[in-house]
C-alpha cells in the first residue's frame, strides 16, 4: 500500500495521483507500463513516485483497492436508494454501469476489477458503513445470524454485481439483457434451485 508520504498529501494531489494512475493502468496490463510513463505524465521525478509506493505494484494495487472501494460505495448507495428492495438497488447499480462510457473514470474503475476481481475481494478492516449495512438486512428481513456472515453477504452481493457486470461487458449486452439474466440469479438465491 502506498506510503505515509502518499497518504499525508492533500486530498486535491492524492487524487491527481490518483487519476492518472487509473489513465496510465486502464490503457494498457500492468506488464507493459513503466514508472517512467507515470512519472511523466505527473510531472515528478522518479524518486518522488518511490517516496510514494514501493513500485510499480503497489501503485497498481492501491489503485485496485481504491476503485473497489469508490465501486462498493456506488452500489451501496443504490442498495439504500430502495433499502426494502436489496436486489432493486443492485439492478439500477446495473443498468447505470451498463451505460458508463468507455472513456468515463466509472467505467475504467470497473474494467480494473474485473480484470483482477481477485483484488474485488479485498476486505477492508474498516467497518465502515456497518451499521447501515445492518439496517438494509433488516429492512429486507434477511437471516443473517452474525456480524461476519452479514460482512459475507456484503462481498458476495458486491461479487454478484462485478459478475454481471462482466457477462454484460463480455456479451455487449443491452440494459434488458442485463437484467434477465441477473433477474435469473435473484431468482436462483430467493427461490433456490430445486
Amino acid at each position: 500500500m502506498p506510503k505515509a508520504t502518499f497518504n499525508n498529501l492533500p486530498p486535491e494531489k492524492k487524487l491527481f495521483v490518483r487519476n492518472i494512475l487509473l489513465q496510465v493502468f486502464s490503457d494498457k496490463p500492468i506488464s507493459q507500463v513503466k514508472v517512467s510513463e507515470i512519472v511523466e505524465a505527473l510531472h515528478m521525478s522518479r524518486g518522488i513516485f518511490y517516496k510514494y509506493f514501493e513500485d510499480l505494484n503497489d501503485a497498481y494495487d492501491y489503485l485496485i483497492h481504491d476503485s473497489a472501494n469508490k465501486v462498493h460505495g456506488r452500489i451501496l448507495r443504490k442498495i439504500g436508494s430502495h433499502q426494502q428492495d436489496f436486489f432493486k438497488g443492485l439492478e439500477l447499480f446495473l443498468v447505470e454501469a451498463n451505460t458508463y462510457g468507455k472513456e468515463s473514470d466509472e467505467f475504467k474503475e470497473l474494467q480494473l476489477l474485473i480484470q483482477n476481481s481477485y483484488l474485488f475481494s479485498y476486505r477492508s478492516e474498516d467497518p465502515h458503513g456497518a451499521e447501515a449495512w445492518k439496517k438494509v438486512l433488516a429492512a429486507n428481513k434477511f437471516r443473517i445470524d452474525s456480524q461476519e456472515e452479514a460482512n459475507s453477504f456484503l462481498y458476495f452481493s458486491m461479487k454478484l454485481v462485478i459478475d454481471s457486470i462482466t457477462d454484460a461487458y463480455a456479451n455487449q449486452w443491452t440494459s434488458d439483457e442485463l437484467l434477465m439474466d441477473f433477474a435469473y440469479k435473484v431468482k436462483w438465491l430467493k427461490q433456490g434451485i430445486q
